[in-house]
């Protein structure tokens, strides 16, 4: 079996180019930002943009949030917030449920019965916006835990 280093991964390189940089990071969340309250506000009611900003984006970057929690160490802890619940036999299951919630979200949002502006704001402003910024900050972490010295966490033991 071919195991890849998580850097080699297709979604390593997306996410990379998402959110690798903070010109790329600002473009992505201006983006979000404004297809999000045009589309929550009725300004424009098109379908393709309920579809990859309210179906295919959230969906994506909630498969890239999975994935890089995944790589987190297994210990680590952010404050006495643990990551444990994303990890193990339920991860996959959580994920499977997310992305779920967010297909009927988007389905329903088409069909009529939850197109009201809470629905729509939820689904295409407010979401990927975390989404975004919850990445960005799994980025951040990961790189900073891949490239620090193991003479540092060797002290870090002693003490």
């Amino acid at each position: 079996m071919n195991s890849k280093r998580f850097t080699d991964t297709t979604i390593f390189h997306w996410a990379r180019q998402l959110i690798g940089n903070s010109s790329n990071f600002i473009f992505n969340l201006s983006v979000v930002s404004l297809v999000g309250i045009v589309f929550a506000f009725k300004v424009t009611t098109s379908p393709v943009l309920l579809g990859l900003f309210g179906l295919v984006n959230p969906a994506f970057l909630t498969i890239c949030v999975y994935r890089f929690v995944q790589e987190l160490p297994r210990n680590f802890s952010l404050g006495g917030v643990s990551f444990a619940a994303f990890l193990g036999k339920r991860r996959v299951w959580m994920l499977l449920t997310d992305v779920l919630i967010i297909v009927i979200l988007s389905l329903l949002i088409f069909l009529g019965p939850l197109n009201y502006f809470i629905f729509r704001f939820l689904l295409l402003f407010l979401l990927p916006l975390m989404l975004l910024v919850g990445l960005r900050f799994l980025y951040i972490i990961y790189l900073v835990e891949t490239n620090k010295p193991s003479s540092e966490s060797d002290d870090e033991n002693e003490i």
